[in-house]
């Protein structure tokens, strides 16, 4: 019976511990947060990402409904203060877990800046994208976990969608600005 009840508590302990490793990088953030009631996070699964494919207006484009039926999930971590420093205490916790997560990119404008990190598998597949995203005019952070079958089209896509974004906008911005101090 000890034996039955030994063997029982370190298989329990031996799943915990799985578990623990297996945690998405938004789990992680949101363990050293706890306490803190200003950061946020939500889960979407891949019913609600399946749905939001199939909503009138949505992107219908093949290669992006594939790659988001690839998807386990996606986890969303805001926060609309300190945005910053919530930053640079995630991106500490990306670099102080370097042969788990490697970084891939930055960007930056004038009101905004971010990176992104992968996680691979030891046969190169991406399983998991970190981007995160400050806004330093409103003093907010983003952060985008995504997990699952991730492709390199698809990481690539998501990065020039993303700055493409931010760059139209800082050049719309620019126009208004350059067009309103033009007239008399």
């Amino acid at each position: 019976m000890t034996r039955l009840l030994c063997t029982l508590a370190l298989t329990a302990a031996a799943a915990v511990a799985a578990a623990q490793t297996s945690l998405d990088f938004a789990s992680k953030f949101m363990q050293l947060c706890t306490e803190d009631t200003a950061v946020h996070c939500v889960t979407i699964s891949p019913a609600m990402m399946e749905q939001l494919t199939k909503e009138p207006g949505a992107a219908k484009g093949e290669g992006m409904a594939e790659a988001i039926d690839k998807l386990k999930s996606a986890r969303i971590v805001t926060a609309s203060v300190r945005g910053s420093e919530y930053f640079k205490k995630a991106e500490s916790l990306l670099k102080d877990n370097p042969q788990r997560f490697s970084h891939t990119q930055d960007y930056r404008n004038a009101n905004a800046y971010g990176t992104f990190y992968v996680r691979r598998t030891t046969s190169g597949e991406t399983v998991e994208l970190v981007m995160l995203h400050t806004d330093t005019k409103a003093g907010s952070l983003v952060i985008v976990n995504l997990t699952g079958d991730i492709d390199a089209d698809f990481v690539r896509s998501l990065m020039k969608n993303f700055a493409g974004r931010t760059a139209k906008a800082r050049k719309k911005r620019n126009f208004y600005a350059f067009s309103n101090n033009n007239h008399v």
